[in-house]
């Protein structure tokens, strides 16, 4: 083999090795699936007793995060209709983390700090719709 043979062989084995790296799918936008859910407010009088619970209802304008992988921030937001329901489509297999802000129940400062609510939701089917447990926030009523 001479040195020009060589140099197109490794050349061409270079391109395919990119080719096939650049073929792996990561999480995220681009797929056919969808995670689907919705969120409730259970508003209370004094937001650290279960006890003063008033009443749940749909939390309408909510923003909802989703993280792709491993990321450590949002990759994408979306807001729940006034149901409460919400989705985030087209999206591709792989591992993905779901989040809401909701008031702290464990604390009696004011003002009530946020902290997030997740559920991680795993895609395994290009066409599956995953539909998520209802995702309870609270609300200092």
């Amino acid at each position: 083999m001479n040195f020009k043979t060589f140099l197109t062989v490794f050349y061409l084995g270079g391109i395919i090795a990119l080719s096939l790296a650049s073929c792996v799918r990561t999480p995220g936008e681009g797929g056919r699936a969808s995670i689907t859910g919705s969120v409730e407010i259970e508003r209370r009088h004094q937001i650290n007793n279960p006890e003063s619970a008033e009443d749940t209802i749909p939390a309408l304008d909510t923003e909802v995060f989703i993280v792709y992988g491993e990321n450590t921030s949002p990759d994408d937001r979306v807001f729940t209709n006034p149901d409460g329901d919400f989705a985030f489509n087209w999206l591709r297999t792989g591992d993905y983390t779901i989040y809401v802000y909701s008031e702290d129940i464990l604390t009696s400062s004011s003002p009530l700090p946020k902290v997030a609510i997740s559920q991680s939701v795993i895609i395994d089917e290009r066409d599956e719709v995953v539909v998520l447990e209802t995702i309870l926030i609270y609300d200092d009523y």
